[in-house]
């Protein structure tokens, strides 16, 4: 969740950004969510301004960053309140984190080519399958992080992370 923090927070359009712990039980810690004795996920809020932002570039960026192949977990992080996923309040949101959640899952499949033709079919090896582990799930609650995790990684810049922000920053700099 610091890594994502650190990505979203100071880009164009975005307002604020909390660490913090998605639909857990009321009142959560941090290692009550950690250990799954809370459930619900480790994450962050984000308050965008959608004249400058939309929610395709917020999931652009997500998504290249975090994969919503890997099972529970990104990097060394490991543990179902670490999986991926995408939170939405807003019924009008849905159909948007939908559809973009159906064009992450459909990639690296092979498209229905008809009954003789198959190209470069990357679901022929059952090993090479990729399966999308990503959720997406209304918001029932969000619980701030208390200070000492927010904006935790520039509190403490020597922390390992699964993010190599060097190369993000040039790429977005692009």
């Amino acid at each position: 969740m610091y890594e994502l923090e650190e990505v979203f927070a100071g880009r164009r359009g975005i307002i604020s950004v909390r660490t913090g712990y998605i639909n857990a039980a009321e009142n959560a810690r941090h290692e009550d969510v950690a250990t799954g004795a809370a459930g619900g996920r480790m994450g962050i809020e984000i308050a965008f301004d959608p004249k400058k932002i939309d929610i395709s570039q917020i999931l652009d960026l997500l998504f290249a960053v975090v994969t919503p192949y890997s099972i529970d977990g990104q990097g060394y992080v490991r543990g179902a309140a670490y999986r991926a996923g995408v939170f939405y309040e807003s019924a009008e949101d849905e159909p948007l984190v939908a559809l973009h959640m159906t064009f992450l899952a459909g990639r690296g499949r092979c498209p229905d080519t008809g009954e003789a033709l198959v190209l470069n079919d990357p679901n022929h090896n059952a090993d090479a399958r990729r399966v999308m582990h990503a959720t997406m799930e209304r918001l029932t609650s969000f619980q701030p992080a208390d200070d000492s995790h927010q904006g935790y990684l520039k509190k403490h810049p020597e922390t390992e992370t699964y993010i190599d922000f060097g190369r993000l920053r040039e790429l977005v700099s692009l």
